[in-house]
């Protein structure tokens, strides 16, 4: 489920580049690899900067779920394994240094992507007990309820989400609130309900009409 979300987001990234580019692994790792060997560089001189750090996590953590996503062969997959995990490495390294909301998050999903589902909830809720005012973490805990069959769960959790972040300051509110309306049927709800009203409103209509059709005769 998360790794399908991840194509609108891979075609953001890349744009701006040529409509002829193949989008394939040779392509992505030829997008990631020199940036990420440039921040590996930086934290061998300063392997205690946190902004370096999260970073570098967060590079390898897209460059690993963009390789998952597009992965063609066993080679290919296990080559986003490996930067997924990397990305971990770099998470729990940061989270040493600063316990941050959003560093747990996104290393949450990283389980997630490893397909250790069970470990990356149990981590998302600990988020959201810690941190209750941390949308993200409601929203990304509403997507792995989802992946579960658990639609209870997950609109709860997307509710949270919409609620603390209703102007999309976190950039999950609108989102969230959409996945509720799909989960709930909102829209085919009120669609229904317009429906309805119009259909009385002209049945309402036609009796008037045979009323005064009656009286004048």
């Amino acid at each position: 489920f998360a790794l399908s979300t991840l194509a609108g987001a891979l075609a953001s990234v890349f744009q701006s580049s040529s409509q002829s580019v193949e989008y394939n692994v040779d392509y992505i790792d030829s997008q990631y690899t020199d940036y990420v060997a440039d921040l590996e560089s930086q934290l061998e001189s300063d392997p205690e900067n946190t902004e370096t750090l999260l970073a570098t996590a967060r590079a390898c953590s897209s460059w690993g779920s963009s390789v998952m996503m597009l992965a063609a062969t066993d080679e290919e997959s296990s080559h986003g394994t490996e930067l997924m995990q990397r990305a971990i490495g770099y998470y729990d390294r940061y989270l040493e240094l600063d316990n941050a909301s959003d560093a747990r998050s996104e290393r949450a999903m990283c389980e997630y992507y490893l397909g250790d589902l069970e470990t990356a909830t149990a981590d998302l809720e600990a988020v959201t007990t810690d941190d209750p005012e941390y949308a993200p973490a409601w929203y990304d805990l509403g997507s792995l309820y989802e992946a579960q069959g658990l639609t209870d769960e997950a609109v709860a959790a997307y509710q949270k989400a919409a609620e603390l972040d209703p102007d999309d300051e976190q950039g999950v509110g609108s989102n969230a609130q959409a996945r509720v309306d799909s989960l709930t049927g909102a829209t085919d709800d009120g669609t229904a309900e317009d429906e309805a009203a119009a259909d009385a409103s002209a049945e309402a209509g036609e009796t008037e009409d045979t009323s005064s059709s009656q009286a004048s005769e």
